[in-house]
């Protein structure tokens, strides 16, 4: 495990080796939160990542169902669909 210092104002540099793994670049984003006596920092942009992801998986299974269907008619598709996942995840947090 690298070993990192504290510079000036609590700064730290994340090793090269970590930031490659994780496609880090400098101007990137991330969350960092206390875990009992650890420090841990996600990349902001993970998140980003996962949520397009399905809606690619989304859209992707909306051009399959609907080919020869217009432009415009797969917009309103994916669109309905977006909703539909948005309600989902909503439902959930709401249980939780």
């Amino acid at each position: 495990m690298p070993i990192v210092k504290v510079m000036q104002h609590g700064q730290i540099t994340i090793p090269k080796k970590i930031r490659e793994l994780l496609g880090l670049k400098e101007g990137d984003l991330a969350d960092a939160e206390l875990k009992g006596e650890r420090i841990v920092i996600t990349p902001k942009r993970l998140v980003e990542d996962k949520a397009l992801q399905e809606l690619r998986a989304v859209l992707s299974e909306v051009h399959a169902k609907n080919k020869g269907v217009s432009e415009e008619e797969v917009v309103k598709y994916a669109t309905q669909a977006v909703a539909e996942l948005r309600a989902e995840e909503y439902a959930k947090e709401k249980k939780a």
